[in-house]
């Protein structure tokens, strides 16, 4: 049987690398030295394989056959958007085909894929915690802006199961286990069914499987123009600490969240939290330390609630610093 060895759940943000920080008083910065610590933390953890629960944004899965999860066990592929990995990653996938078999005898019905394209919203996590891309990863797709979404409390059964999976896996392996997504932003919609999308996009969103190299250098000059005339993009700080909180004290709250509540407060862009509510099911133990900095510039506040805590951290016990 597998172990689980740690939990991390953290915010991407395409402009994590578009508009990086260059040091801590930099947008971002205080946000880029945590993760840093994380990362010194997973190297003297040595995980053998890392599942990452994550989103994709319209590069990989389409309205053609929209899935709600989607675990990929033989390839996967980044596209590389943003400046994240591309081609061929490592796959666990001894692990991943455990995991399958596992959360499908209790009760669910994943997508699988032999050969699963993800873009920023798994790699670029990947990437950060392991800038070797060395370590076997097992990536499960959480559909997070493509309606009809599964709920909150559905994706925290998912990763109970994924949890649950693991520890009757075959191998031995040391697993680690990553939410991908949040917190408040309001990026641009990719839902096929906004009135306010246009047909262009809405037809791209249905076909736009063969077209994603295609477009993507415009998607990249438009997401560099947003980021030059971006100051402050729209986050909601108040609710995201609150959140912050409140997941430190239980975890638990991840999967009590509603999905009207969340948009209402937090935009569009924090639907992505369901991510954090999958990993953190699958752990099931508690958060040691959290971390958020809203981040104007990369339109997205940055959170971390880990079960780890950074290499580097002046007060273990720290759950909090904004």
């Amino acid at each position: 049987m597998s172990t689980l060895v740690g939990c991390i759940a953290l915010s991407h943000s395409p402009f994590w690398n578009i508009t990086p920080a260059r040091d801590r008083d930099d947008p971002g910065g205080r946000f880029v030295e945590a993760v840093d610590g994380l990362c010194d933390a997973v190297t003297d953890l040595a995980p053998d394989a890392v599942v990452v629960f994550g989103p994709d944004h319209a590069r990989n899965l389409f309205y053609d056959c929209m899935p709600p999860f989607c675990i990929g066990v033989e390839r996967v592929t980044g596209v590389g958007d943003y400046g994240t990995p591309r081609g061929d990653l490592p796959v666990a996938r001894r692990l991943a085909r455990d995991v399958f078999d596992g959360v499908t005898a209790r009760g669910f019905d994943p997508a699988i894929s032999l050969d699963l394209g993800i873009d920023h919203g798994i790699a670029q996590v990947y990437g950060k915690l392991f800038p070797a891309l060395d370590v076997p990863l097992l990536a499960v797709v959480v559909n997070s802006g493509c309606p009809p979404l599964p709920a909150f409390g559905r994706c925290a059964d998912l990763g109970r199961a994924v949890g649950a999976a693991i520890a009757d896996s075959t191998g031995l392996e040391r697993v680690l286990v990553v939410g991908s997504g949040g917190m408040s932003h309001w990026p641009a919609s990719i839902s096929a069914d906004d009135p306010a999308v246009t047909t262009e996009w809405r037809d791209f969103l249905i076909h736009g499987r063969s077209r994603v190299s295609e477009l993507e250098p415009a998607r990249r000059r438009k997401a560099e123009d947003l980021a030059a005339d971006a100051a402050t993009g729209r986050v909601n700080p108040d609710w995201d600490r609150d959140l912050l909180r409140r997941i430190a004290s239980d975890p638990c709250t991840l999967a009590r969240l509603d999905d009207a509540d969340v948009e209402r407060a937090a935009g569009p862009g924090a639907l992505e939290l369901r991510t954090w509510a999958a990993a953190a099911a699958a752990w099931g133990g508690p958060v040691a330390f959290t971390h958020y900095e809203p981040v104007g510039a990369w339109i997205t506040g940055m959170g971390i609630a880990s079960s780890i805590t950074p290499a580097g951290s002046h007060d273990p016990a720290r759950k909090e610093s904004a």
